[in-house]
Parts: C-alpha cells; structure tokens; sequence
C-alpha cells in the first residue's frame, strides 16, 4: 500500500514502520512528514501520540540521513513544544520540561550554538513556539548558520515571533540564499507583515528570476492585505506558467486570510482586479483548482470568484466546472457553486441543469443543488420539466426542493427553504 494511503486512512503504525524500517531516505523523510500533518490536521487520534513522538525522537538522532532528521524534527515541532523538548533533552542531555519559559528561552537560545546541527535546528523551532521576543538577536544572528537546514527553522521562527526588526537579515537571504532557505524566509516576511516586509516580498515579485518570483507570489497569499492583491493581480500575465498558476493560488488563499476587517475590502479588490485581467488568465486556474485542489477552502473561493468574473467567452467553461462542483463532498463548495451558477445564466445553462435533475444516476445532494439554480434562472421549459418530475419522484428531498423551485418559476405549489 502507498504511503498517501496510510495518509488517508491515518494509519500511523504502518508510517511509524516506513519510518524506522525502509531502507530509501526519500520515503522515510514523507513518513515522518505524513506523521507531523497528521498532528496538525487533526490534533491527535486513537493511537497512543507518546508513541509516535517517542519513535520521532529516536529517529531524529539515529538516521543516517540528514533530511530525514530534518524531516523528524519539523514533524515534533507539529506535536508540539513538548515534543521538541523532549528530544533536546535526549540529544543534549539536559530536562527542560520543569524550566520558566523565560529560561527555556535562555536555554534554546543558547542551543542556537551548539554543535550538532540538529540541536540548533530544534532549538529554533522551540524558540519560534515559545514566541519571546527578547531572543529575536540571537534569531537574526542564527540567519548566517552555515548549515541551509537551520537557517530554514530559523527565518520560520522569526515569522512565527513576528519581530519587525528582523526584516533587514530576512531580505538579505531571500537575495543571497538558496532557494529552499528563500520560501522559508519569504514566509517569514509574510507572517510579519509590516510596511517593510511587504516592499520586500513586492520587490522580489518583479525578479529576474522565475523561482523567486514564483516564491515572492506565494509568499504574499498569506498576508490577506489589500497591498498584495494588486501585485498577485499583476503575476497574473508573467511569462512563466508556474509564477501565474502561484499567484492565482495566493489570490484565492487571500480570500481565507483576510483579517475580518479587510475581508470585504479584500474579496471586492480580488474581484475587480480578477475582471479587469485577461479572462484566460483568470479563468482557467480557477476551474483547475476546483478540478485539481484537495484544500477546501481554495476550493470554495474558487467557485465563489467564478461565478462573479466569468461573464464573456470562458463563461460556458466555467459553468461546467461549477456543475460538476455541485456533488462535491464538501457542502460550503457545492453552495458556493451553486450561487454562482445563478450568476452566471445563459448558452447551454439551463438545458444542462434539467438533464441533470432529470438524471436518477446523479446524487440527489447535486441534483438539489440543480433545482435551486433552476429555480434562479429557469423560464417557461424549466416550470413544465420541474412540475412532471415533482410528479414522477420518488425522493421527499428532490420533490420538495422541486416545489421550492417552481414556487420562484411561478409553477404549482410553494415550498421554501434554500438548499434544503
């Protein structure tokens, strides 16, 4: 069995093997990853977690490969600051757990010196956990570690601290360092989001440099700023595919990271820019991200920004991508696509919905999803088809969302409630 399904089927005995007894590094470095995301994404499961960190903690200082031991120690960092204490304690032979958190600071700070390099790399990532930030000169002076792994856990620990001051040597090896060590500290600028920062992740999104550009526009998804829209807006017609594909990522990750206060400001700019922007460019990622993407909530920005950008030649692409996004598993992406299919009537729309409703193969959550569209933008064929299937049904859903539907069609009956 592959590792991505132990991934979905959380298996962690069997990636816990992976980890410890197969003999390609490749594979144990995404074991341990797959571990470290399985953390992060559910916060713990049946299967004992002391266990789990126990076997990280002796593959951190056992394996001969040095990026799986960085692979082990970004997975502990997932677990936890406990976690990444426990191993320091075993690689150094020092117990923190008892110590203040102004003295666990001292002591990881301290930890940035020593001469293992995984030692230093834990060290950072327990000092980006704890977040003082009195230990930000001692972040800024790790940033010329010789070893790229530290330097990495590093600049996320000076973003996750949020220290203005840090920028300057931030800036410095986004332009010098090498590329792995340059996403990490453009993530760096973006989580600290001061005017500062911002210019520099700008700056870096006009490259010569296709990866850099590419890393700048990735970067600014994150910041959720009204700034950074313009910019992706911009990387939109760059002449690499990958840099225009990244940035109508960040754009639609932008829609999720947006403070409270800006968000309207933010999706109305997106949205503006977005129309004004060829529409292939805009388009099409945005039907391959909801073809594409396993993450709910670009998928759900997506579907909501199709329905309000694709109004001239790609608008028949776009409403077959939103159709099909109807029977999706999530219920937030099938509503989104559902309201934005209303906005999007005209060609081939309607014959298309009532196929679908009319279709018993389909599932009857898409077929819903159908007949409230209908019910949006439907004329005289869609109220004759809608009254002989409410008949004919055999499903109390789809006869009352039929109902509801002919109700705003001027038909028989009148049953409401959206998306019921």
């Amino acid at each position: 069995m592959a590792l991505f399904e132990h991934e979905r089927n959380a298996d962690f005995e069997a990636l816990l093997e992976y980890l410890e007894e197969s003999p390609n590094p490749d594979i144990r470095r995404r074991a341990a990853e797959i571990l470290g995301s399985l953390e992060a994404e559910t916060g713990g499961t049946n299967y004992p977690r002391e266990d789990v960190i126990d076997v990280l903690v002796e593959v951190g200082q056992e394996d001969d490969s040095e990026e799986v031991r960085a692979g082990v120690i970004d997975a502990l960092d997932q677990y936890g600051q406990q976690a990444l204490e426990q191993y320091i304690g075993e690689i150094s032979g020092k117990n923190i757990d008892e110590a203040a958190e102004w003295k666990k600071a001292q002591i990881l700070a301290k930890g940035l010196n020593a001469d293992t390099p995984e030692l230093r790399m834990a060290a950072a990532s327990g000092l980006g956990r704890l977040g003082e930030d009195n230990v930000a000169p001692r972040l800024v002076e790790a940033m010329e570690d010789p070893d790229p792994r530290v330097r990495k856990r590093v600049a996320r620990a000076l973003g996750r601290i949020g220290v203005p001051g840090a920028v300057p040597a931030l800036t410095q090896s986004l332009h010098q360092d090498q590329y792995d060590v340059r996403i990490e500290v453009a993530y760096a600028l973006a989580d600290i989001g001061s005017d500062n920062a911002l210019r520099e992740l700008v700056d870096v999104a006009d490259d010569d440099d296709e990866v850099v550009r590419r890393i700048a526009v990735d970067a600014l998804g994150r910041l959720g700023s009204v700034e950074a829209v313009e910019v992706l807006a911009t990387a939109l017609s760059d002449e690499s595919e990958s840099v225009r594909r990244t940035a109508m990522f960040s754009l639609v990750q932008l829609l999720s990271e947006a403070p409270a206060s800006a968000s309207h400001q933010v999706r109305e700019k997106i949205v503006d820019e977005l129309a004004e922007a060829n529409e292939r460019e805009a388009i099409e990622p945005l039907i391959k991200i909801l073809d594409q993407s396993s993450e709910r909530a670009q998928r759900r920005n997506a579907a909501w920004l199709l329905g309000r950008i694709a109004v001239d030649t790609y608008r028949a692409h776009a409403q077959e991508a939103l159709i099909e996004t109807l029977g999706d598993d999530d219920e937030m992406t099938s509503k989104f696509a559902a309201t934005s299919l209303a906005l999007l009537d005209g060609g081939d729309l309607e014959r298309q919905l009532l196929e679908l409703i009319e279709d018993e193969h389909r599932d009857d959550g898409m077929r819903s999803k159908a007949l409230f569209v209908i019910g949006k933008i439907g004329g005289d064929q869609s109220r004759t088809r809608i009254e002989r299937f409410v008949d004919r049904t055999e499903s109390e859903r789809l006869r009352k969302r039929g109902f509801s539907a002919l109700s705003k069609l001027g038909g028989m009956g009148a049953m409401g409630g959206d998306f019921a």
